[in-house]
């Protein structure tokens, strides 16, 4: 009777990302899909068993767990909650200090959910005359991120007068401003 076996590397020889890399979603938010690696022998065979780190290495946030054992396929998975800081976000997983990959995602603005007077508020001027100082208005999403490209609309609601640039375009700030605004004859 003949026996064989196989002698299989010890160690990695690669890290290779599988899924989840370049993904965008509001700052402060998990990722809709987990961040997986592959790890390899130097055959290019999978790597039952092997310990792998994920750290975050900019963008702040974090990733969980922070040490995955990989499978019986040679993959391991980490989900990524990014930062709070809109823009770019990396993850490094590694198998030992010289077999690593790095991983890319986006935070980007969240829904709007603020519109805050920002300037023009509480004014005092002469009847039928324009205020001196426009209103203004910041429209931010739930962590205080400014929100750009969306039309704002202004709009007298009472005590007669008008206004003149009544829709406005939030600007890369979050800022949305009246081209004038004249006050009616009641002076309100």
């Amino acid at each position: 009777t003949i026996f064989t076996a196989t002698a299989r590397a010890k160690n990695p020889s690669a890290i290779t990302k599988v899924s989840g890399d370049a993904q965008a979603a509001p700052a402060a938010t998990a990722l809709a899909l987990p961040l997986v690696v592959r790890v390899s022998d130097d055959s290019g065979r999978p790597m039952p068993g092997i310990s792998i780190t994920w750290a975050v290495l900019t963008g702040g946030g974090a990733v969980t767990p922070s040490t995955v054992i990989s499978d019986s396929l040679g993959l391991a998975s980490a989900t990524l909650t990014l930062g709070s800081a809109l823009g770019a976000n990396t993850v490094m997983a590694s198998a030992s200090p010289n077999i690593q990959t790095t991983f890319t995602a986006t935070a980007t603005v969240g829904t709007a959910t603020t519109l805050a007077k920002t300037a023009g508020d509480a004014q005092t001027a002469a009847a039928s005359t324009a205020l001196p100082i426009k209103p203004a208005v910041t429209l931010t999403d739930s962590r205080g991120n400014p929100i750009a490209d969306v039309p704002v609309t202004f709009a007298v609601t009472s005590g007669g007068g008008n206004v003149t640039g009544a829709v406005d375009t939030t600007n890369a700030l979050g800022i949305a401003t009246v081209g004038t605004w004249t006050l009616g004859a009641s002076g309100t």
